[in-house]
């Protein structure tokens, strides 16, 4: 497991996942219509060129590419996955 770190505003919060395609669905999902304004900050070595954040708002290009063409797609088919990530976040701040 891989322990991230992210946030939006002043809030802080970590998560563990098997890899970084889950993790970034599972900050979306626990963001929900705020996650354009998540920023990542641990493993800096593994979300190095990965960020989606947005004050705009419109990421959903942004999210396509990352997850290599479909956000949805992904979070479809990986589902369960998430939901495991998901009961890992602790909130840091």
């Amino acid at each position: 497991m891989i322990r991230f770190e992210y946030g939006a505003i002043s809030s802080r919060y970590s998560l563990e996942a098997e890899n970084k395609l889950t993790s970034y669905a599972t900050m979306i999902v626990h963001f929900n219509t705020s996650s354009h304004l998540v920023a990542l900050y641990e493993p800096k070595e593994i979300i190095k060129n990965d960020s989606w954040l947005n004050p705009f708002g419109q990421i959903s290009e942004r999210l396509d590419e990352i997850f290599g063409g479909s956000f949805d797609k992904y979070v479809n088919e990986h589902i369960e996955e998430i939901k495991k990530c998901y009961a890992t976040i602790i909130e840091l701040l």
